[in-house]
């Protein structure tokens, strides 16, 4: 009963609603109607004012075109005069855009005058056309008239100018003086007066005609806002009643009964209150009757899928009851552990155990079950065929309704691929791939351990870096491939000349760190064992190797430091080590050296002397001595520029002290360009000198300068810059450049050579020359070196080497000049053999800029 009331009261409400919107419709009709009665008043408003002003115009027209006519007496204003009289009569055709300004235009020649024909309408007649009240029609014709009267004054006017032949020049003044008398004025004020009271009345009618039709506007609005809103509520409750008696939207309603439909009662309907006896509420209770029966039709299929989905699962699954006795086991358990299910069956879990684990492991995990109902944990068991494996165990409990325990469910997954990338990634991680040795990282961990155990017990222990002798050759040689068959070979040397305890590891290359522990608590027996360990490393690793068929010897340099507490950081003991095997190498290799402290000073100095080069580069503590080059005849020739450094502290010092740690260092590139440039810009200032103009400055050029990729563009940009003539230049080339990359070398000094630079390979006999090459290289000069000069009248040999210098550079067309010539006995052995250029202190010392040119212009 409750649903046929609400659906009937739903019926009459949308019913109600339909009307309530035709009645809204007739209401907004007639407010659109009033709101154009309000456009049409303000229209009227506007006829109105258009045409009282209009006749106003037109007298104001007639009175400009008859006092035009007097004094021009150009017969269109007559014209026109008689046209703004006959259009406002009705005589003549209304122009389109017949208001203000109209005639103006025409005279302009902007506006066509009006046409003879068409239809015409008397203004008058268009004014009662237009809605005006019978007094205002009367206060308009009456100024009409006196607008006529007016005319009729302008043509006597104009007739008195037209008529006289005789005396034109009197009658114009006289018809002037009429168009501008007191009874014209006064003329016009009879036409303006009505006009203006026109005006007010006009402006009273068409106001009040407006308002009405606003008001009455007005009023229809606030009838259609106030019916809108009832016709809103109405709409409002008539949905509410709609939403009540549907339970929902149509759409809920729709896809509720698609879903049921289609078989799917999972999703619950729903139903806010009051929504009892709704749709929707109908929908909900066939639904949950379908869903009950299909409920208990799934639940016998369901109950015969558990098992077999559950047990044959990727898992290994066990189920036991709560005495531990194996009930059931899935087949992935059957496949991780080898048993046959009837193997287990019956058993209790323990068959499996690996011995790995002690009682206190199970009594604690047997406790936690009981006491949170699992336990998750990796656990090791062994498989039947014996193998012990490490898996993942999960054991659960399943419980009845009273509480207590009647199953216990075990599943476990198999980590052994775990374990072993576990294993794999420490290996990686804290072993050298090659050799299998500790790397640095796990190195570290056990020197820490083996300091502890240092300071705890009072022993020394010792570090020895290791590294192979000539190691780079092999790898030149023989490919890198042979490399690390010697370096596993030399690791298991290494490690079978040890102690049981000590730690060997690679530090990477052919580096090898040893760390012994437990020697001696005194430094002097100590050092003995380490020396002794040290010793049978370096035997097994000199002993003869065979790498795939290549019959290999090697070497190595040993550097040992001693610890006995925690003193010395980790990081400084290695770099005791360190040093010390470089020590070991200084000494001539394959063999042992102890870490000296002053080692340490020379390496602290060496630090300290490379910050103070660095200053000395930003604050350009550096000066040019220049040593004289003379010809036979005692001529000075050239000059080789000899860099010095002007130390705040330690005064001038000459380039041995410092060269060697600059190319070391790098710093010999900014330093070598500044000795390129100040000598470049000495020879700019001897330029312009005619005494000096023809010396030349030889400049030493090192490998790390030579071998930069824009060398080439560097000399000839600081060539430009400085304006100096090339030839006046020479790069002087130490014989250790031509060991590598011979071929860019040559390039770069056939691109400078063909600008003008030259060439002189300096020390040449000391290095690496090789013939074959030699003669290929665009060189100027060969420099005889000073250990040949300072014994060739004493050595045989060095005055054999001297003599093939000098025919090799007459051979290659080359000339030669001899450094470090120190007596007249050697010159002239020099000149004896073809030696006509010299350098030394028989000469010249190195000297100042301003002494050597004053050595310059004297000799």
């Amino acid at each position: 009963m409750n649903s046929k009331k609400t659906y009937r009261d739903v019926a009459s409400k949308i019913a109600l609603s339909v009307l309530s919107f035709f009645a809204l419709s007739i209401l907004f009709s007639i407010y659109v109607v009033t709101e154009k009665k309000i456009d049409r008043a303000n229209e009227q408003r506007l006829i109105s004012f258009q045409l009282t002003d209009q006749l106003l115009q037109s007298s104001d027209d007639l009175t400009r075109m008859a006092r035009a006519f007097v004094v021009t007496s150009d017969p269109r204003y007559k014209k026109y005069y008689q046209q703004i009289l006959d259009i406002r009569d009705g005589k003549m055709s209304r122009p389109y855009g017949y208001f203000y300004g109209y005639w103006d235009m025409v005279l302009a020649n902007t506006q066509s005058p009006p046409i003879e024909n068409g239809q015409t309408v008397a203004l008058l007649d268009l004014m009662r056309q237009s809605g005006f009240t019978v007094e205002e029609l009367g206060k308009l014709t009456e100024a009409k008239v006196n607008s006529d009267h007016l005319a009729a004054l302008g043509f006597a006017a104009m007739k008195l100018v037209d008529s006289s032949r005789l005396n034109t020049k009197v009658n114009r003044e006289r018809a002037n003086l009429m168009l501008h008398s007191d009874e014209y004025y006064q003329g016009k004020a009879r036409v303006m007066k009505p006009i203006n009271e026109v005006h007010v009345l006009m402006e009273k009618r068409t106001l009040d005609a407006i308002h009405d039709a606003e008001d009455v506007a007005l009023t229809f609005r606030l009838i259609f806002i106030v019916t809108a809103l009832g016709v809103i509520f109405l709409l409002w409750r008539t949905y509410t009643s709609l939403r009540t008696t549907l339970g929902g939207t149509a759409d809920e309603i729709h896809s509720n009964l698609v879903r049921i439909g289609s078989g799917d009662f999972s999703t619950n309907i729903t139903l806010k209150p009051g929504m009892e006896n709704s749709v929707l509420a109908g929908l909900s209770e066939m639904q949950i009757k379908l869903y009950v029966n299909e409920i208990e039709r799934k639940h016998a299929e369901a109950e015969l899928r558990i098992a077999a989905v559950a047990f044959e699962s990727q898992e290994s699954l066990m189920i036991t009851n709560a005495d531990n006795l194996i009930l059931r086991v899935n087949r992935a358990f059957c496949e991780s552990t080898g048993y046959t299910a009837e193997e287990l069956i019956g058993k209790k879990p323990r068959i499996l155990n690996s011995g790995r684990h002690d009682a206190d492991f199970y009594r604690a995990m047997w406790k936690a079950i009981q006491e949170t109902g699992t336990w998750q944990g990796e656990i090791w068991d062994r498989r039947k065929d014996g193998e012990i494996f490490p898996k993942l165990l999960t054991i659960s409990t399943v419980k009845n309704s009273k509480g207590m325990v009647t199953h216990y469910v075990a599943s476990h997954i198999d980590i052994t691929e775990r374990k072993l990338a576990e294993d794999k990634i420490t290996e990686l991680a804290f072993f050298d791939p090659l050799t299998h040795l500790p790397n640095r990282r796990l190195l570290q961990d056990h020197l820490k351990r083996a300091m502890a155990t240092s300071n705890r017990n009072g022993t020394f222990g010792a570090v020895l870096f290791i590294d192979l002798d000539q190691f780079k050759t092999l790898n030149d040689t023989s490919g890198h491939d042979k490399g690390d068959l010697l370096l596993k070979q030399v690791a298991q040397r290494i490690f079978t000349s040890v102690r049981e305890g000590d730690t060997v590891a690679r530090m990477g290359g052919d580096e090898f760190v040893v760390v012994l522990e437990g020697l001696a608590d005194t430094i002097e027996e100590a050092a003995t064992q380490t020396e002794a360990v040290g010793r049978k490393i370096l035997t097994a690793i000199s002993q003869p190797y065979q790498l795939e068929g290549i019959h290999h010897h090697s070497t190595a340099s040993i550097g040992a430091t001693l610890f006995l507490d925690k003193a010395t950081s980790i990081d400084d003991l290695l770099k005791q080590a360190d040093l010390a095997m470089y020590k070991s190498k200084a000494m001539g290799r394959n063999g042992l050296r102890f870490f000296d402290p002053a080692m340490q000073t020379i390496v602290i100095e060496s630090a300290a002397m490379e910050m103070d080069l660095r200053i000395a580069i930003e604050h350009n503590q550096f000066v040019l001595h220049y040593q004289a080059q003379v010809a036979s005849d005692g001529r000075a020739t050239g000059a080789e520029a000899l860099v010095r450094w002007q130390h705040p502290r330690r005064g001038m010092l000459p380039p041995t002290e410092f060269i060697s740690l600059a190319e070391e260092t790098g710093l010999i590139l900014p330093l070598g360009q500044w000795v390129l440039e100040t000598a470049c810009a000495q020879l700019a200032l001897w330029a312009v000198r005619p005494e000096m103009a023809h010396l030349t400055i030889a400049v030493n050029v090192s490998a790390q300068q030579f071998l930069e990729a824009d060398f080439v563009e560097k000399v000839m940009a600081t060539i430009s810059q400085a304006g100096i003539n090339p030839n006046r230049l020479k790069l002087e080339l130490t014989e250790s450049l031509l060991v590598d990359n011979v071929g860019d070398i040559v390039e770069k000094m056939i691109a400078l050579k063909a600008s003008g630079v030259g060439f002189s390979l300096d020390d040449f006999g000391t290095g690496y020359s090789s013939l074959s090459y030699l003669r290929h290289l665009p060189l100027n000069q060969l420099k005889i070196d000073k250990l040949f000069v300072r014994d060739v009248l004493t050595d045989l040999n060095d005055a054999a080497i001297a003599r093939t210098i000098v025919a090799l550079a007459q051979s290659l067309g080359m000339g030669v000049i001899a450094e470090g010539v120190e007596t007249e006995l050697q010159r002239d052995f020099l000149a004896s053999i073809g030696c006509h250029a010299y350098q030394g202190y028989f000469f010249s010392r190195p000297l100042p800029v301003q002494d050597f040119e004053a050595f310059a212009q004297r000799v």
